[in-house]
């Protein structure tokens, strides 16, 4: 999906941050690396805003953040258009809302989870190939968190993080 679009999309103006967040991680059939693309343009995008937009006045920095982030997620035109100037009757007239940056904590949200999860198959992975060549400290291991109860298989996690740290809460 081209970065323009899927900003138009959220609909961060309509929805608000968390809906919009939402919606970018569940609905949007973007992929994780997709997700952490648009993400990333956008905070660089953000950046430039504030280094471009850094002489409005009558505002504190964290309402300056949040209008260089409603300038971006008012899309491609309040983007490519943005002046100081422009900038500025958006701050006297109040034509901004608190941060389309928060919408983005569901995509951080997404890309943790996601991590963990790879983290966690690459664990199970490893505790399949150790059961399948057999022997050695290793598989003892196996055997032991697999016969474990709760409480202990909390601990041999604590202790051999390497083996089992995914796979318990």
């Amino acid at each position: 999906m081209e970065f323009w679009k899927a900003i138009e999309q959220m609909d961060f103006n309509g929805r608000g941050s968390k809906a919009a967040g939402r919606w970018i991680v569940e609905d949007s059939g973007l992929s994780i690396e997709q997700l952490k693309e648009i993400r990333n343009v956008t905070n660089r995008k953000a950046s430039y805003m504030m280094r471009l937009l850094n002489n409005v006045t009558g505002v504190g920095d964290d309402a300056f953040s949040d209008v260089c982030w409603q300038i971006i997620a008012n899309g491609q035109e309040a983007y490519k258009n943005a002046t100081v100037e422009s900038t500025q009757e958006m701050i006297d007239n109040n034509e901004y809302t608190e941060s389309f940056a928060y919408a983005f904590h569901e995509v951080d949200d997404a890309i943790e989870e996601a991590k963990q999860l790879s983290e966690r198959n690459k664990q199970l992975e490893r505790i399949e190939q150790i059961r399948k060549t057999g022997g050695g400290f290793d598989q003892k291991l196996v055997a032991a968190f697999e016969h474990a109860d709760n409480g202990n298989k909390g601990k041999l996690a604590l202790v051999f993080p390497e083996l089992f740290g995914h796979l318990v809460d």
